[in-house]
């Protein structure tokens, strides 16, 4: 496979070149792409595109289409890479991406700021804490047959044996501003754990139900489905039940809902007495008084899992999830400012310049960065 290929199907891309063809042939080499050689290529678009062309809205949008078309036939990551080199935001602004010619992001201070990375804190049952990051780890609990093994990739599995007379004992797994975790429990569910999130959940299940309780944040489940253990999550409005499932939970929120989203199988929410069952691409929204049910694009909720932001929404809520991530501060010059609208795809995995660097293009914003507080400001030519 040649990068160089890549490069230049890319380029005729966003100049509106390709043919349909090419356009297979550059989703065909996006598709076979590791995490690591996508955001090595997409650094590399970055610092060689020349253009500063703003492309007039009609053009642009018929670009964006074509790119939002592709959603359905491959994954968010490839498309992520079209719509880095080609991003929409703010009132139908759309404009080339290119670092060379674009105002760069005012740093008072020199500091560089890295983004998040997998490493979280495990609170054991029996009041050990075990600190958690990249790099093999093996943890065996005495007088148990509890054996954790944390692999290269950022991931802790639970082994245990037969033994089935040993007392229930509950760990906490939570991670820090800037921190992700994936968890394999026992029974060989997968759990990952979004930055500033907390749960709680046995060393190993009962036989005949399988809980686990989301204390606050975000997680995404694969679930090992069992008809005779059914698999729950309980949280502070209500409790999501496995019907054979992938599901998003987001609790994050300020104002008590929990937002539940299902990806594939089935989920039964039960809040207030009351109980729905959602089907894949709908969202449950639910406190303890109501459950409202709505469908949703699913890519969008799960895009932190695969290492993006995917932002539709007001730049306060971007920037919220910007300050989790890199674990900054961020201030306003008035409250105008909060309200402008987003529509972006940004890899996770790259300096916070980038991500503000492409915000600014919009020319409705300009940040500074002081230390790390971000403050944001109307944009002056």
């Amino acid at each position: 496979m040649s990068e160089n290929r890549i490069k230049a199907l890319l380029a005729k891309y966003v100049d509106r070149k390709c043919d349909e063809k090419e356009l297979e042939e550059l989703f065909a080499l996006l598709n076979v792409l590791d995490r690591q050689k996508l955001d090595e290529l997409l650094n590399d678009i970055w610092l060689e595109y020349e253009s500063d062309q703003e492309l007039p809205e009609e053009d642009a949008q018929q670009i964006l289409n074509s790119i939002l078309v592709k959603r359905s036939r491959f994954s968010l990551r490839y498309v992520a890479i079209a719509a880095s080199v080609l991003i929409c935001v703010f009132a139908g602004t759309y404009l080339l991406l290119n670092s060379r010619k674009s105002n760069p992001v005012d740093q008072s201070v020199n500091l560089e700021i890295k983004p998040g990375s997998h490493k979280a804190e495990l609170l054991m049952a029996n009041g050990k804490k075990v600190v958690l990051g990249n790099g093999l780890q093996k943890i065996e609990i005495p007088n148990t047959d509890l054996v954790l093994q944390q692999d290269s990739s950022g991931s802790l599995t639970y082994h245990r044996g037969a033994n089935t007379s040993l007392a229930m004992s509950y760990d906490t797994l939570r991670t820090p501003k800037g921190g992700v975790y994936q968890i394999n429990l026992s029974d060989g569910t997968k759990i990952w754990l979004n930055t500033s999130s907390a749960i709680r959940f046995p060393e190993k299940f009962a036989d005949n139900k399988r809980d686990v309780e989301l204390l606050y944040g975000e997680a995404y489940f694969e679930v090992k489905h069992r008809p005779d253990a059914p698999f729950a999550v309980k949280t502070a409005a209500g409790i999501v039940r496995d019907l054979g499932t992938s599901f998003n939970i987001n609790s994050a929120s300020n104002n008590g809902h929990v937002a539940a989203t299902l990806l594939e199988g089935a989920i039964e929410v039960e809040s207030g007495g009351q109980f729905k069952k959602i089907k894949p691409g709908q969202q449950a929204l639910f406190s303890k008084k109501k459950i409202v049910v709505n469908d949703v694009d699913v890519e969008n909720m799960i895009a932190w899992k695969d290492g993006y932001f995917m932002f539709d929404e007001p730049m306060e809520s971007a920037m919220n999830k910007i300050a989790m991530w890199y674990d900054v501060k961020v201030e306003y010059q008035d409250e105008a400012l909060k309200s402008i609208p987003v529509l972006a795809t940004i890899t996770r995995h790259g300096n916070i310049k980038n991500v503000l660097r492409i915000l600014e293009m919009t020319k409705k914003v300009r940040f500074n960065v002081q230390g790390r507080t971000i403050k944001v400001a109307h944009f002056t030519p």
